[in-house]
C-alpha cells in the first residue's frame, strides 16, 4: 500500500508539493521544528514535511486543518475553471486550442490539489488526543482544554479530517477522483 501511496503522490505532484509548502509555512508560523529533506520523499510522508508535534490545542488544530484548507481553496478554483470550461461550456480543441489546454492543465492542477487535502495521521491524532482524549487531563497545556462549545464546533472538522487522512493514506481519494474524471470524459 505504501508503494501505491507514493506513486499516487508522484502523479499528483503539484498538489503534494504545494501541500508540503503550506505545512512548512504553518510550522514556521507555529514555531515547530521541521526536519530537512524536502516535500517529496519516497516514504509515507511524501507530500508532507516531517515536524515536531504541536503542544497547544490551537496549534494542533491549525497544523491538522490549515494546509488542507489552503489546498482546498486553490484546488477548487483551478478545478472549477477547468471543469466548467470542458464539461459545462463544452470547450474542445476545435474551439480554441490554448483555452482547451489551459482548461486541461487547470483541471489537473485542481484535482491534484484536491487529492492532497488531509494531514499526516499523526497530526490529526495529536489534535484529537488534545481536544477529545486524555492528553489535556494528563498535561495541562498552555491555556485551557477546549471548552464544551469549542469541542462541539470543532468536532465535525476533526472527524472529517481524521476520516480523510485515513482515506488519503490508503489512496481512496485519488481513486475516487480518477474514476470521476474517467467517467466525465467518457460521457462527453
Amino acid at each position: 500500500m505504501r508503494l501505491l501511496y507514493i506513486i499516487t503522490k508522484l502523479i499528483v505532484f503539484p498538489g503534494a508539493y504545494l501541500r508540503g509548502f503550506w505545512e512548512q509555512l504553518t510550522c514556521r508560523l507555529l514555531k515547530l521544528m521541521v526536519e530537512p529533506g524536502g516535500y517529496i520523499r519516497l516514504d509515507e510522508a511524501c507530500g508532507h514535511v516531517e515536524h515536531s508535534l504541536a503542544e497547544k490545542q490551537f496549534a494542533a488544530y491549525l497544523m491538522a486543518t490549515g494546509p488542507g484548507f489552503m489546498n482546498f481553496n486553490m484546488g477548487m478554483a483551478f478545478f472549477l475553471f477547468g471543469y466548467i470550461n470542458i464539461f459545462t461550456l463544452g470547450v474542445t480543441r476545435f474551439d480554441s486550442i490554448p483555452l482547451y489546454i489551459c482548461s486541461l492543465v487547470a483541471l489537473y492542477i485542481g484535482v491534484s490539489l484536491l487529492c492532497c487535502l488531509f494531514p499526516l495521521t499523526e497530526d490529526i491524532l495529536r489534535f484529537w488526543d488534545i481536544a477529545y482524549g486524555g492528553y489535556a487531563k494528563k498535561k495541562r497545556v498552555a491555556g485551557r482544554a477546549l471548552d464544551g462549545v469549542g469541542k462541539v464546533l470543532g468536532f465535525p472538522f476533526a472527524a472529517i479530517t481524521r476520516l480523510g487522512a485515513f482515506l488519503e493514506k490508503n489512496c481512496v481519494i485519488f481513486i475516487l477522483w480518477a474514476a470521476f474524471l474517467v467517467w466525465r470524459f467518457l460521457s462527453l
